[in-house]
């Protein structure tokens, strides 16, 4: 019999981490932390969050993380009472590069092999090199063991088929296992209306042609209301360009780091309307690092005359900064040429604004809505809010999300047409009608 138990990824929002047993494999699909893991009993904005200098301590006496042997490393094991032993799983199989799938990577056993994608590679190595966390990722002794679609695996007598998919992020990937009882396909984190539907197309082909037996797939958008606006990139990038010819004077741009679809339509705007796109060391280290993967058609924010890297003089620069920092432009260079600018802009670049004082300038928010559901989200929006309408800029919300809304997910399961559906990451599995009752923790067998 094949089992399948969910450790993460239950009526939450991600923390996928997903065990599939079947004769003498044994493998973890994603090995992430949902936004709401901690909120039960830590409060992180308020330097309330687990005590990194005990591993998983705190993590073991309040169940956050389950108790296995054979899966963690002796660093995160040393301050608890459970003893390290030689790894007693396969491998972990990473859909995509997003914190909700991979965060836990860092307390694997280091010769317990991590498949992905050599984007994701890139771009999780970008994410260590330029992040001030002192431990990384995944550990430098771990055997990473990158791949593109087409590839397969074979292990402990099952299969694994990686097949790309669309997402919010390049690289992203689902899989389909062929078990001793049929097919079992995980779609990750997918969406239809981005740029590389097609990727999904394919996808939800390959996966009806091994005829499943289960489907685990995602439901972040699966709500009994949607609240956000369906935007496809396109979409997105048709109404920014009209928000930017509009705009008189500095025009910023929020997005999510990681998005590089959103880049690109920034990217392109700049083009459009004769602006410079200003941007952080932190995405032209990300651009630079994907340089060497061709398909993703990134400019080098080194070479490219339309892009300029934007130098906060901090009081302390990284190392890493040094050779994007030679040639960057500080908020006088930003103040004095404002018109003529797209600046992309985080929300912890805010109190920049002070010294930038823009003038006739507007904000695209290219990111989710705030919803009720997160406070935290909710907090961010009312302190961005407070920070354009300060600087009398008017805001523009333009997103295109990474995840299918309700009605693609239903016609993916319908088309795909397993026997059984597992709904994760999702808050809303219950509106899954015949799809199987998911707990955490438990095992199901196909």
């Amino acid at each position: 019999m094949v089992s399948l138990t969910f450790y993460g990824g239950v009526s939450e929002i991600g923390g996928n981490k997903i065990l599939l047993e079947d004769k003498d494999a044994r493998i973890f699909l994603d090995f992430g932390q949902s936004f709401s893991l901690l909120d039960e009993y830590f409060i992180p904005e308020a330097y309330l969050s687990p005590r990194d200098r005990f591993g998983l301590r705190d993590y073991f006496a309040l169940d956050l993380m389950p108790k296995l042997k054979g899966l963690y490393n002796r660093k995160a094991l040393e301050p608890t009472d459970m003893a390290f032993s030689e790894p007693e799983f396969d491998g972990v199989f990473i859909s995509h590069a997003h914190f909700d799938h991979v965060a836990h990577l860092e307390y694997l056993h280091p010769e317990i092999p991590i498949h992905l994608g050599e984007c994701t590679k890139l771009i999780l190595d970008s994410w260590q090199a330029t992040s001030k966390k002192k431990d990384k990722l995944y550990s430098a002794e771990s055997p990473v063991e990158p791949f593109r679609s087409g590839k397969k695996f074979e292990i402990g007598g099952v299969t694994l088929h990686p097949i790309h998919v669309d997402h919010s992020v390049p690289g992203a990937y689902g899989y389909i296992i062929e078990t001793s009882c049929g097919a079992v396909a995980y779609t990750g984190d997918i969406r239809m209306h981005g740029p590389s539907a097609d990727m999904t197309k394919e996808f939800i082909e390959k996966a009806k042609s091994f005829d499943p037996v289960a489907l685990i797939i995602e439901g972040t958008r699966v709500l009994p209301e949607e609240k956000r606006a369906d935007y496809s990139e396109e979409k997105v990038y048709s109404e920014s360009l009209k928000a930017a010819k509009e705009t008189k004077g500095l025009l910023m741009a929020m997005r999510y780091p990681k998005d590089l679809d959103r880049f690109r339509t920034f990217y392109e705007i700049a083009g459009k309307t004769n602006r410079e796109l200003i941007i952080s060391p932190k995405t032209a280290h990300l651009l630079q690092t994907l340089q060497c993967d061709e398909k993703l058609r990134l400019p080098d924010p080194l070479r490219d005359k339309r892009i300029k890297i934007y130098d906060r003089q901090l009081l302390r620069e990284d190392p890493w900064m040094e050779p994007f920092l030679k040639d960057a432009v500080t908020s006088d260079y930003v103040r004095e040429n404002q018109k003529g600018i797209i600046l992309e802009l985080d929300i912890y670049y805010l109190a920049e604004l002070v010294d930038l004082r823009p003038e006739n300038g507007a904000c695209i928010h290219s990111m989710s809505e705030a919803f009720e559901e997160d406070p935290m989200s909710g907090e961010l929006d009312r302190v961005l809010s407070n920070w354009t309408n300060r600087f009398h800029m008017p805001r523009h919300q333009f997103h295109a999300s990474g995840h299918a809304p309700r009605s693609e997910i239903f016609r993916m399961i319908g088309e795909i047409g397993a026997k059984r559906v597992f709904p994760v990451h999702t808050l809303h599995p219950e509106m899954f009608k015949g799809a199987e009752k998911v707990e955490k923790g438990k095992a199901f067998l196909v």
